[in-house]
This record gives C-alpha cells, sequence and structure tokens, in this order.
C-alpha cells in the first residue's frame, strides 16, 4: 500500500490539493482527475465534458469537506488510481511552520502510465525477477532504477518549500 500523510491550509482548493497529491505522490500532473465529495464531484477544468462535476479550482476544501471525513481521488482515468482521501485532524494555525508539508509516507509510488493496479503490480513482478531483457527495458523506461519500498518525506518536501 502507498500512502502519505500531509498538512495543509484549509483553505486550499480543490485544484491545489491534486497538486499536492501529485508532489507527494512524485506523479507529473499529466492526467485528468476527479474528486468525489459526497454526492458531488469536483473536476479539472479540462474535464469539462461531465456536466455533473464542479470544476475544483472554484472550491476550497474547508467548504466542500464540512462533513465529509473521507472522500474519493481518482487520477488517469485510464489506469483508474482511486485514493482515499481521510482529514484526520484540523489543527491550529501554527505561523511558525511552512505549509504544505509531507509528515509521513510509506512505498514509491507507482510510475506514470504503468498500467494501473495490475499494471503495477506486474511491473513490481518483473522488477522483483532475475535479470532479462524485460527487466533491463522496464528499468531504462524507470530512469535506470526503481525501488518500490523507498520512500522519503525529506525528499517530497524539498520540491513543496
Amino acid at each position: 500500500m502507498v500512502w502519505r500523510r500531509f498538512l495543509a491550509h484549509e483553505i486550499i482548493n480543490l485544484d491545489e490539493l491534486h497538486m499536492l497529491i501529485q508532489m507527494t505522490m512524485g506523479w507529473d500532473a499529466s492526467h485528468l482527475y476527479e474528486f468525489q465529495i459526497g454526492k458531488k464531484k469536483y473536476a479539472s477544468s479540462e474535464h469539462a465534458d461531465d456536466p455533473e462535476a464542479e470544476s475544483a479550482e472554484d472550491f476550497a476544501l474547508k467548504d466542500v469537506a464540512e462533513d465529509a471525513r473521507k472522500f474519493s481521488y481518482l487520477y488517469d482515468f485510464g489506469d483508474r488510481w482511486i485514493h482515499e482521501i481521510e482529514i484526520t485532524n484540523v489543527l491550529e494555525h501554527d505561523p511558525t511552520r511552512i505549509y504544505p508539508v509531507c509528515v509521513a509516507g510509506e512505498n514509491a509510488c507507482p510510475p506514470e502510465n504503468c498500467g494501473g493496479p495490475l499494471g503495477f503490480e506486474e511491473l513490481k513482478e518483473v522488477l522483483a525477477g532475475k535479470a532479462s531483457e524485460e527487466k533491463a527495458d522496464c528499468l531504462e523506461g524507470l530512469g535506470g532504477f526503481y525501488y518500490p519500498l523507498s520512500f522519503d518525506p525529506n525528499f517530497v518536501n524539498r520540491y513543496l518549500l
């Protein structure tokens, strides 16, 4: 399981929350996304073909998630990365802290365009196997290195600050 915990201002809008998720996961925001909060959908402005979805840029998290402590975030409609987002605590603003900040997490994010959850499992099997042409091709496509059990919040925070 891949997860992240981060602190952000409650005034963050949903499009900014999308970008924060992208940065903490290590993705490059190259696909459409959608939040499902209660019975409402909020999506990227590029996803205007869904008449039921509101523009994510127009809504602050605090305004749409007042009663919802859990909601979903779908990234990449082809690979269908469905995330469960949980608001675990609302803290008083701390003027000495820089927001947003990633405080914890586990495991490396699946690479972009790896074929969704099933493709990711196949990729991990290939990378865990013996040396082969398929493994070499996979590693080349991943920039030469990929270790699925790695995650360092300090590395993420360098990009958030």
